[in-house]
């Protein structure tokens, strides 16, 4: 065995107890132990950025899946923060998991609100600056959404499923909803008060907002907004998103 593959099974070695044993044989002791306990670690950070996910199937059941997903996934960063961004592709694909089909589109929206948690901060949008903008004829003007902003679209009722696990949501209006009551569309993003929030949308305000998302021009978004709904309130909408700091800027296309 040459250096270089004694120092990848080394690696190996600290991913998997059964692979410390094999390699180290009676030394193992140490390697195992660390193994061990990277393993835990990396489950442990999948408990903290997917508590909905956890509240539904259980500690134990968790566990076992956070673990299975450990053993193949190695983090490539110091930052457990930054670790498991693909787990719900996995949730999607672990047998044990199908019985509860709408568990990996739970988890997509729980990574996303570990994202809104952890995005950059950003100034809001100035009132007097817009009014003056839409006092104005521009075709190229857009808004700009939130860092921590995220879109989601699931055949399943993730942001009612996401609202009725949260300890400050216990209400009849939020009870646990029937995951075959329908698809949902989801907003994330982080308030003023620095808490993450998910919003049910309506299919006008998700197609304007999501126009917004990839900077189309605001008379294309409201296009797309009333092709929905005729009756969209877009005054209404603006006025609650930018004072939620969902959209806190806008930016007017040069070439128009």
């Amino acid at each position: 065995m040459n250096l270089d593959d004694l120092q990848q099974r080394f690696i190996a070695a600290t991913h998997d107890a059964a692979k410390a044993e094999t390699l180290f044989g009676a030394t193992a002791r140490g390697a195992s132990a660390y193994a061990n306990n990277t393993l835990f670690n990396r489950a442990d950070a999948l408990a903290e950025a997917y508590p909905v996910v956890l509240q539904l199937v259980g500690e134990e059941f968790f566990g076992g899946m956070a673990r299975a997903y450990a053993r193949q996934a190695p983090s490539l960063s110091g930052d457990m923060n930054t670790y498991g961004g693909d787990f719900p592709s996995f949730i999607a694909t672990f047998v044990p998991a199908q019985a509860l089909p709408y568990l990996a589109d739970t988890a997509r929206l729980d990574w996303h609100c570990h994202l809104a948690y952890y995005a950059a901060d950003c100034g809001a949008l100035r009132l007097d600056a817009l009014a003056a903008t839409f006092g104005e004829e521009q075709a190229g003007f857009h808004f700009v959404l939130a860092p921590a902003v995220s879109l989601l679209h699931s055949p399943w009722p993730i942001a009612s499923l996401w609202r009725a696990h949260q300890p400050l949501e216990h209400d009849a209006a939020n009870a646990f909803p029937s995951p075959d009551q329908g698809s949902e569309q989801a907003l994330v993003w982080r308030n003023v008060r620095n808490r993450v929030q998910v919003q049910r949308l309506l299919p006008a305000e998700f197609a304007f907002l999501k126009a917004c998302q990839k900077a189309l021009p605001l008379a294309e978004a409201l296009e797309l907004a009333l092709d929905e709904d005729m009756e969209f309130d877009f005054g209404l909408s603006l006025q609650r998103w930018v004072t939620d700091q969902v959209i806190v800027d806008f930016q007017l296309d040069p070439k128009s």
